[in-house]
């Protein structure tokens, strides 16, 4: 039995008998409800699902409430202490990077002591390329150690079974 292609949009029977939308084009979405607009029920028995795949298995059963930390390290602290105190090596300091702040503490105390000779213009030169240099590395530094300090307070990097970006 072949069926006309109905012109107007609508709901109609489409060439396999099923209700679906016709939208003056093409069919569409089949139709939700029977013939006297109640809603189609499946005779097939609905799918359950296993109540052990709904459980997250990376959190502790123990309820506790999730805590936002904030940074660990302020971006407009760092800032300040390079263009105050960034010959001294204050932001590294702040920012963990001991090693690298004393090298810069060094290089500043030691220029000046040598400044008499004249050798310690050089060291203060370097001092201060050093410093401009890090007006740019100083957001990266604050990201790597607020990674750091995230990643602290929770080793596994994971949050509910989802890696932490």
């Amino acid at each position: 039995m072949t069926h006309a292609t109905p012109s107007a949009p609508g709901w109609y029977d489409d060439p396999q008998g099923r209700r679906r939308w016709w939208d003056g084009d093409r069919w569409g979405a089949f139709a939700p409800w029977g013939e006297g607009g109640e809603l189609q029920r499946s005779s097939k028995p609905r799918p359950v699902l296993d109540a052990r795949l709904t459980r997250d298995t990376t959190v502790s059963p123990v309820v506790v409430h999730h805590v936002v930390h904030a940074p660990a390290k302020e971006l407009a602290v760092a800032y300040l202490l390079l263009l105050f105190l960034g010959t001294l090596g204050a932001h590294r300091f702040y920012l963990g990077r001991t090693g690298s702040a004393i090298g810069m503490l060094a290089l500043t105390l030691f220029g000046v002591m040598l400044t008499l000779v004249l050798i310690g213009f050089v060291l203060l030169f370097a001092v201060a390329i050093w410093w401009f240099v890090d007006l740019f590395l100083t957001p990266g530094m604050v990201r790597e150690e607020n990674q750091r300090a995230t990643m602290a307070r929770n080793p596994t990097g994971y949050y509910r079974g989802w890696p932490q970006v």
